[in-house]
């Protein structure tokens, strides 16, 4: 030996008894004594004197890459269940999973040391954990694969959640199992889902057959939502394995799967079936895009199929008729052809369009209709805009038929504006949705809005006007005399993202779009101050012209009529519109919007006049109290 060298350390000095406890050792691999687990030498015998010492103290070595002929000294001695064929623990599982046996055989070793004969034999059993490249599948490979797949299914479930069902032909075999939600802290009270798989013969290099039965206590749109989850899972998972070039088993992935996201797919499933219910007691149907397009296809089908019968029809009454009467007879199927094929492509163009949420929405909060009272529709509306460049503001007419081009009086900047209304009922809150230009809405003038109100009992129209927020407006209906009432809190602007193509472009043409000036939750512009009221936080909402200015001086600037005393205001702090209370804190924040009338100092008499919490820098706290009182007086206070 060298002198540089360093003289190894012996192996067969005592065990270090934190690791053979599985214990955690602070020395780690600076450690004196040996760190070898008492299992393990019991497992594999005597350790040989020219095994390499643990790169680190990790607790247990990790299983050799290589195919060693003796276990590492440290490692968990092998997974019985995993020798066995199977491991519910997997990936998860404390003790060392091999991708093949080591054959311990009684062969020499270096240092006259000898192994013991093995204890487990190896197993040629395929396991369900092993991976399978693409190319070295063959038709036995998966039928053993597959075997090995309904055998775990088979021993999964007991009998009680297993039914067996086998076709008349004989080709598939159904199985269906009963899951049931793991997750102790599960929100819904049906805790158990039926699935039905089949396994087709070529199985696992196609994806098995799922389909959620409909003949139990799950609702069918939470059964279809579910069923088309997990089929979308499936392919995903089958086509990234096909793309790294193996096959692997996928039905206890799916359990797995399916039990950590079913919680998600019940909430979603739950939101559905709430909105089908909605628009059913709304006496409205929801149509899929893929269903209308089907129907066209199917329309467009008949009409073909008509115009061949009528072209049979014409060929037969050729030999009977004119030349001129032959033209006009095999024109006629063609044209009614033509037309029904335009319509169809008509219907699904319209339904590709049929989405207006984009722009801002116009919401109407705190909406009530009365009993009678079917539907609400705008023909015409006033906003109130704010030039994005100078922050002036404007108010601006739009219908729902043309749109509007106009100038800012201060920087004559270009603003471009569109209204397209939607039908307010009792399901549905938006007024409509605008297109802006260069400019943000601040505020909608309600009482210059003209709408028509669609009565439930004649299910006719009429118009109504002067619409005040905080008021109900009750009128009759000019046909059936119902009574109708309409009542609206406030409104809401709300900027809507444009949707993104598959190429990356998007649907709007603008790209100076700001939020909205005045949104719920956030401040108003200077918190609702003005140049005249610098202490209040708050705008006023005028019923003379339903417009909103921070205080009265600022409403005489603006407007050339008498003014009349606000009714409501908004919180500068929240936005919150509300009934007008002076001194009176935010109904949503809890913010003064004016100076407080109780201070801690005199102000007058109109502050505190406790001079035990008055504030000791008032002069009033100390007056008078050196004050010269007489005998006599001081006596009669006695």
């Amino acid at each position: 030996m060298d002198e540089g060298e360093s003289e190894p350390v012996p192996r067969t000095q005592q065990l270090c008894r934190y690791y053979s406890q599985g214990r955690h050792c602070n020395f780690g691999k600076r450690c004196k004594f040996l760190h070898v687990r008492d299992d393990t030498r019991s497992l594999t015998g005597p350790v040989p004197p020219n095994l390499p010492a643990p790169a680190e103290d990790v607790g247990y070595w990790s299983p050799p890459t290589n195919n060693s002929r003796f276990a590492p000294a440290g490692a968990l001695r092998p997974c019985r269940y995993f020798v066995a064929g199977h491991c519910s623990m997997e990936d998860r599982c404390r003790f060392w999973h091999p991708p093949q046996l080591p054959l311990l055989d009684d062969q020499p070793v270096p240092g006259n040391h000898t192994r013991a004969a093995p204890m487990i034999q190896p197993v040629s059993r395929p396991s369900a954990l092993q991976e399978v490249k693409l190319g070295d599948m063959t038709e036995d490979v998966t039928k053993k694969l597959r075997d090995t797949e309904i055998t775990q299914l088979k021993k999964r479930f007991p009998k009680d959640r297993l039914i067996i069902q086998e076709r008349s032909d004989g080709k598939f075999t159904y199985y269906r199992a009963t899951v049931e939600a793991t997750d102790p802290d599960w929100p819904f009270d049906l805790k158990e889902i039926d699935i039905m798989v089949s396994f087709p013969e070529n199985y696992p290099q196609e994806i098995f057959t799922l389909d959620i039965p409909l003949d139990q206590d799950l609702p069918a749109v939470m059964s279809k939502h579910v069923q088309q989850a997990s089929l979308e899972w499936l392919q995903a998972k089958h086509a990234t394995n096909q793309l790294l070039g193996k096959v692997e088993l996928l039905f206890r992935p799916f359990l797995r799967w399916l039990d950590r996201s079913l919680e998600r797919l019940f909430t979603e499933g739950a939101r559905q079936l709430k909105k089908d219910i909605d628009l059913e007691k709304a006496g409205l149907q929801f149509i899929t895009y893929q269903e209308l397009q089907a129907t066209a296809t199917e329309r467009s089908e008949s009409a073909s199929d008509a115009a061949d019968a009528d072209e049979d029809d014409g060929n037969v009454a050729e030999s009977e008729n004119t030349e001129g009467e032959k033209s006009v007879q095999q024109e006629s199927p063609d044209g009614d052809d033509r037309q029904q094929q335009e319509e169809a492509s008509h219907l699904v163009e319209n339904i590709k369009i049929s989405d207006p949420r984009r722009g801002t929405e116009v919401k109407l909060l705190g909406l009530r209709l009365g009993e009678n009272t079917a539907t609400v529709a705008a023909q015409q509306i006033t906003v109130c805009l704010q030039c994005n460049r100078c922050k002036v503001t404007a108010d601006l007419t739009l219908n729902g038929r043309t749109p509007c081009a106009a100038q800012c009086d201060k920087c004559n900047a270009s603003i471009n504006a569109a209204f397209r209304p939607c039908m307010l009922h009792h399901y549905s809150d938006v007024l409509g949705y605008l297109d802006l230009h260069n400019a943000t809405p601040a505020d909608l003038v309600l009482q210059e809005c003209e709408l028509n109100v669609g009565c439930l009992s004649c299910s006719q129209e009429g118009p109504v006007q002067n619409l005040l927020y905080g008021q109900t407006k009750e009128l009759n209906c000019e046909h059936c005399h119902s009574k109708l009432s309409i009542l609206a809190e406030s409104t809401r602007f709300q900027y809507i993202p444009p949707r993104t193509n598959k190429t990356g472009s998007s649907d709007v043409h603008f790209k100076t779009i700001r939020d909205p000036a005045v949104q719920k939750g956030k401040p108003l512009p200077e918190k609702g101050t003005c140049k005249h009221f610098k202490q209040s936080h708050r705008w006023l909402r005028f019923p003379c012209c339903g417009r909103t200015y921070p205080c009265d001086v600022c409403h005489d600037e603006h407007q050339d009529h008498p003014m009349e005393l606000a009714t409501r205001m908004l919180c500068g702090y929240c936005a919150k519109e509300q009934p007008y209370g002076n001194g009176k804190p935010c109904i949503s924040c809890g913010s003064m919007m004016t100076r407080g009338t109780r201070t801690s100092h005199w102000e007058g008499g109109l502050g505190c006049r406790n001079k035990v919490k008055m504030s000791k820098n008032d002069r009033q706290k100390y007056a008078n109290s050196n004050k010269t009182v007489s005998r006599k007086a001081a006596g009669e206070k006695k």
